[in-house]
């Protein structure tokens, strides 16, 4: 039994073929694939790439494949479901489930291996999902770079920019995010950042890699970006919280899996929101993905036609993938 799953987001698209034991066939890595953040066209294009690519690594097995999950970021909010899908239809078997959801299940699974619980999921944008057994889901934030997406790569640089304009301007304290910041973009004065950001390129892939360098500095001990983290933290609990709230679950931990670059400095978040929830006496457990999100999307697919996996499928994803 075949699956092809894709894992699509702002910053890369992840797409494989597997089995259930954990065997991967073919595999592409490629460029971002988010409506949002690109025109439809090169959106069509790339997941046309994205196919063809894996049908050419292995006709055999791409011809008798079962079950299709792609977790997409931006498809709920330009309804681009239906693209999606008419496009992996010309590939695939009639036979063949095709399913397209957001990337936020996928996500969770990566995690869970399934099971119900809430991700939150913090790379170039953020956004908080629940779902339950049933996969009733709820949704909390993630609204749009403009004025949400609180707690994400995109934030966190935002953040760090007011704090060098303000510094510049004797309206902030002084941060080592200046220096480094200026050094990232080689600019020699502040005023100059204007042209840097302000250019051709879309804002959140300009500002949302500012985010490591918020890191970076923290670590250092500078006061300014160590603020900055710990407002995040606190942005990702509220809606942690919120979302937790709005859902009924059973007896036990609800596993909240973290996902996305900004969360790869676990040590700054783990212990803070686990912390946060003990306060609020919610029973929460805080976890890191056990794979990535597109053995998540593996699940996904696996579990839509009812199909069990191997009771090692994890250890041998996760060994046959990172070796492809």
């Amino acid at each position: 039994m075949y699956v092809l799953a894709i894992d699509g987001g702002g910053t890369k698209t992840s797409a494989v073929i597997c089995d259930e034991l954990g065997n991967v066939y073919a595999k592409v890595v490629t460029t971002r694939s988010n409506p949002t953040a690109m025109g439809i066209q090169y959106f069509k294009s790339t997941i046309h790439d994205i196919l063809q690519n894996l049908r050419q690594q292995n006709p055999q097995v791409f011809a008798t494949i079962d079950s299709c999950f792609a977790g997409m970021a931006g498809v709920k909010e330009l309804q681009a479901e239906e693209v999606v899908e008419s496009i992996v239809r010309q590939y695939v078997p009639n036979t063949a489930h095709v399913i397209v959801d957001n990337d936020a299940l996928i996500a969770l699974y990566s995690g869970t291996l399934g099971q119900a619980g809430i991700v939150q999921i913090a790379g170039t944008g953020a956004i908080t999902m629940g779902y339950d057994r049933e996969q009733h889901f709820h949704r909390v934030g993630g609204w749009g770079y403009l004025f949400d997406d609180e707690g994400s790569g995109y934030d966190l640089g935002i953040q760090g920019l007011k704090a060098i304009f303000q510094s510049y301007d004797g309206r902030g304290a002084p941060t080592a995010l200046t220096d480094v910041v200026l050094r990232y973009f080689s600019v020699k004065n502040v005023p100059q950042l204007i042209e840097c950001i302000y250019g051709e390129e879309h804002p959140r892939t300009v500002i949302a890699p500012l985010s490591k360098y918020v890191f970076d500095v923290a670590e250092k001990g500078d006061l300014i970006a160590i603020q900055i983290i710990e407002d995040a933290c606190k942005k990702h609990y509220t809606a942690i919280k919120a979302c937790y709230s709005q859902m009924t679950w059973e007896k036990g931990d609800v596993p909240v899996v973290l996902v996305g670059g900004v969360f790869n400095n676990e040590a700054y978040f783990l212990p803070k929101l686990q912390q946060f929830a003990q306060v609020d006496e919610i029973p929460l457990q805080f976890m890191a993905p056990v794979l990535q999100p597109i053995g998540g999307a593996v699940i996904a697919a696996f579990k839509h036609i009812n199909a069990q996996l191997g009771l090692d499928f994890a250890k041998t994803f996760f060994k046959n993938y990172e070796q492809e």
